[in-house]
C-alpha cells in the first residue's frame, strides 16, 4: 500500500529544486496518520521528521533525524512502556535499471518522471525499523502468573506452581535389584 498517496502534501521533496541547492524536509507527522496502520507501532506523540535532501549522480541523498516516542507493552506483564527513538538516517533513492529486481539495504527506488518525490514510506520503514521490538517496564519485572494472569509486580497470588516435568523424571521409575 502506498501510503503517501493518503496524505499527498506530507512527505515530499521538490526534486527540480535539487538541481540548484539542497531541499530541507521539516515536517511532524500526527500519531493517529493512517501511515501507521498495519504496523505495531503506536506513537504517543508526532514523528519529528528533519531531512536534508542532496542530488549525488543520478539519485537523491537524504540525511537526517528521526525523532518519536513509541508505545510498547512490556513483554513480561504487558503493561504500557513508552521509549523515545531518536536516530539518525541515510535513504538513498536510485534509478532501477531493467535488470535489477530490487534495491537492497536502505536504497529506495527513484521514480523516472516526476517533479516531486515521496519519502512517506521510506520514513515509516526507516522508523519501524529503529523501534524497539521488545520493551521490559523494568529488568526485575516479575511479570504475569502462567496460571491465573496476576501481575505479580503488584502482588502475589495463590496458585501453586507445580515444578516442571524434567527429562530425568523417568529414571525414577527404575528399580534396581
Amino acid at each position: 500500500m502506498d501510503f503517501g498517496l493518503l496524505f499527498p502534501f506530507m512527505l515530499k521533496l521538490n526534486i527540480a529544486a535539487l538541481d540548484r541547492e539542497d531541499v530541507e524536509l521539516h515536517e511532524e507527522v500526527p500519531a493517529d496518520d493512517p501511515m501507521w496502520e498495519g504496523s505495531d507501532v503506536r506513537l504517543s506523540g508526532p514523528l519529528q521528521v528533519d531531512l536534508t535532501a542532496r542530488s549525488v549522480g543520478d539519485g537523491v541523498l537524504l540525511r537526517g533525524r528521526l525523532r518519536a516516542t513509541v508505545e510498547r507493552e512490556c513483554r513480561r506483564c504487558l503493561a504500557a512502556v513508552t521509549q523515545v527513538v531518536d536516530d539518525t538516517v541515510d535513504m538513498l533513492f536510485a534509478p532501477i535499471g531493467e535488470d535489477e529486481e530490487e534495491l537492497g539495504g536502505e536504497v529506495y527506488p527513484l521514480p523516472e518522471r516526476g517533479q516531486e518525490l515521496d519519502v512517506a514510506d521510506a520514513v515509516r520503514e526507516q522508523l519501524l525499523l529503529r523501534a524497539p521490538q521488545y520493551v521490559l517496564c523494568s529488568e526485575d519485572c516479575r511479570g504475569l502468573c502462567a496460571q491465573c494472569g496476576t501481575n505479580l509486580n503488584e502482588g502475589t497470588c495463590d496458585c501453586v506452581s507445580e515444578p516442571a516435568p524434567s527429562p530425568w523424571d523417568a529414571l525414577k521409575q527404575v528399580k534396581f535389584d
